[in-house]
């Protein structure tokens, strides 16, 4: 079968590799190339604790594992490592959210109470994403995937293909064969920084209202992220992004605005209404979708790629719903 995959992202890449590993001639098509979108500037946080209120996300252990699983695949065509193992550090905001955490200790055995407010996800995994998007591109290379730098505003222009999905993130707004999707749109906004001399990071990447995610760089972190609803382009604000990141990680690392700012960078992220799992499914002949991955893009883009790859390859109505 012929594949055209629209978006290249985190869940266009595991899409595209799991249908070539099963057979399909994969062409990807993107306006500007492999991760120029949300993944692309994603901090690279993935753990099973996602969000403010850090309930444990539905399917997370499968979900850990296909990501863990398509990292070690970039990792061994690059010969590199692309994500800091070992855990993140999760500061409990508040008493509700301790008891929770506790009871996801007793329960899962994933995540370590440290103190009276510090918990240890001890599966937590920081993501190199852009050298992520780069090894698993290149591993998708050697296994005859195509890619055309070509805006897609139709999708009748991939009628030769047998099957279209598009995984275009915030690009799904403009084709109307999806506007029955229930969506929406949410900025954010993260500062690429650098400890001058004298000052420490954390040892680990750490979660809070805000969060502090180590690279590979030793000295060097991101901050993130603002969370706007409301918004009138998706250029990076600089000065707004430093007003309200900065007292959120104050919580977790009081030295941060001694950090050196080297960039500020935006995206926007796709969000499904009334629940966090993707949108994901067929949504007519020879047509699937793959997206609002929200901010469990890392977590939840393995699990979504080789799920819709089975079904697509089958032949199953694998419709969307919140059980891939």
């Amino acid at each position: 079968m012929k594949i055209a995959i629209v978006g290249t992202g985190f869940t266009g890449l595991s899409c595209a590799w799991h249908l070539v590993t099963k057979g399909c001639e994969v062409t990807l098509f993107d306006a500007r190339g492999i991760g120029c979108g949300a993944s692309g500037i994603a901090a690279g946080l993935m753990h099973p604790y996602v969000g403010e209120e850090s309930k444990r996300s539905l399917h997370a252990d499968e979900g850990m594992q296909a990501s863990l699983e398509l990292i070690q695949v970039a990792e061994e065509k690059l010969k590199e490592s692309v994500a800091r193992r070992g855990g993140i550090l999760r500061l409990s905001s508040d008493a509700e959210q301790r008891e929770r955490l506790l009871e996801y200790s007793k329960q899962f055995g994933d995540i370590e109470p440290l103190d009276e407010s510090r918990f240890w996800i001890k599966s937590g995994v920081t993501v190199d994403s852009p050298r992520y998007l780069k090894g698993l591109w290149e591993a998708l290379v050697d296994k005859g995937v195509k890619l055309i730098i070509q805006e897609i505003s139709e999708l009748q222009t991939l009628n030769g293909f047998d099957h279209i999905v598009v995984a275009a993130g915030a690009g799904v707004a403009q084709f109307p064969e999806l506007s029955d999707l229930k969506y929406s749109l949410l900025k954010g906004q993260v500062l690429v920084c650098q400890a001058p001399e004298g000052i420490e990071l954390p040892e680990k990447s750490s979660v809070c209202k805000g969060y502090i995610a180590l690279t590979q760089e030793k000295e060097r972190c991101i901050i993130g992220s603002t969370y706007e609803r409301t918004f009138s382009d998706s250029l990076p604000d600089r000065a707004l992004t430093e007003q309200t990141l900065f007292p959120k990680t104050a919580l977790l690392f009081p030295d941060v605005e001694k950090l050196h700012v080297l960039e500020c960078k935006a995206g926007v992220r796709v969000c499904r209404k009334g629940h966090y799992f993707p949108l994901v499914g067929k949504i007519q002949d020879g047509l699937w979708v793959a997206t609002a991955m929200g901010s469990r893009g890392l977590l939840y883009h393995g699990l979504i790629g080789k799920q819709l790859a089975e079904a697509l390859v089958s032949g199953n109505n694998f419709t969307i719903s919140s059980n891939p």
